[in-house]
């Protein structure tokens, strides 16, 4: 990879056979103006492709802007994207330009895009067909000239078969698909990963870099890494702090890592491994029934839907559906 390419594609580090195939899917597909969409699990790293995306593009001078539709109830997505006129609705005391204007001559990038629902789902599709949108609240078209890339982490197709999700967006959402490979598929690349987090984190937080010791080496690479990149990002940016300088041994990790060394045993929290293990199955298990609808999700265990949003996160529950795993 030259200097320049690197500073494009250097988000997307690895040295395995799926991130080189990954880096020329996104330097051919780039450069090009198609709609692109990105699959992979949760904390795979599915932005950074984006970012990728749009770095080789021929919008690479305009804006790249994110939006993630699983952070927005049905009323609020609208004018988020498409901006809103002053008095539009209680609370609207000005008027405000949306995500789609701001990304005007750049890229547009739905992470997410499963959890839209349908009245978003048909404003979007309205806003593809026709390029042009109107801002809430008012009745003059508006031109736009944006690049979509959409994201998720379940299979759209399956749930288009389900009803769920608009076939004819669908359509206009995927001329092309990338597919970001899980960590666990990835097991030469762990060491490489991990250190280059350390690095980061150690410049970040005005410390020592750590080493890792072999053997936490070998545990690392063992590791399923439900949470993927995002996951071991965490827990490097955790022994950051937990090791201060010196050497990461074993006793470190956290213990849902560190149990994969088959050492330790009753060394470390076994009631907290325990209990954050069945808390993990407990939530996957929950997702499955509600075949990933996060909303269902949360009614059943009683909380909400943010707080379930952070448990997946904090947990690393893949939520991947049933049929690709």
């Amino acid at each position: 990879m030259g200097e320049s390419e690197h500073a494009l594609l250097g988000g997307l580090l690895g040295r395995c056979a799926a991130m080189e195939e990954l880096r020329r899917r996104v330097r051919r597909f780039g450069s090009s103006e198609l709609r692109i969409h990105v699959f992979g699990e949760t904390g795979t790293g599915k932005e950074k492709v984006a970012q990728a995306l749009h770095a080789v593009s021929p919008r690479r001078r305009g804006p790249f802007v994110p939006f993630n539709a699983a952070g927005f109830t049905d009323d609020l997505v609208e004018p988020e994207l498409f901006g809103h006129a002053r008095g539009a609705f209680t609370g609207a005391v000005g008027d405000r330009e949306g995500l789609v204007r701001a990304a005007e001559g750049g890229t547009l990038f739905l992470d997410e895009v499963a959890e839209l629902t349908p009245r978003a789902q048909a404003k979007l599709l309205r806003y593809l067909q026709e390029r042009e949108y109107c801002r809430l609240g008012e009745t003059v078209p508006r031109r736009s000239d944006v690049r979509i890339f959409s994201a998720t982490n379940v299979d759209l197709a399956r749930r288009v078969e389900e009803g769920r999700f608009r076939q004819d967006l669908w359509f206009r959402l995927w001329e092309e698909r990338i597919v970001v490979p899980p960590l666990r598929e990835r097991s030469g690349d762990v060491g490489l990963l991990a250190r280059h987090f350390l690095r980061r984190e150690s410049e970040r937080q005005g410390r020592v870099c750590p080493v890792l010791a072999p053997v936490v080496d070998e545990a690392l690479a063992r590791f399923s890494w439900p949470g993927n990149v995002r996951q071991l990002e965490r827990e490097m940016r955790r022994l950051v702090v937990v090791v201060d300088a010196g050497t990461v041994e074993l006793d470190h990790l956290s213990p849902e890592i560190g149990e994969t060394s088959g050492a330790g045993e009753g060394r470390r929290g076994c009631l907290r491994r325990a209990l954050h293990a069945f808390e993990r199955d407990y939530l996957r298990r929950a997702l499955e029934r509600h075949e990933g609808v996060r909303t269902a999700t949360a009614a059943e265990l009683g909380i909400t839907r943010q707080a379930l949003v952070n448990k997946i996160r904090r947990l690393g529950v893949c939520e991947v559906d049933r049929a690709l795993r």
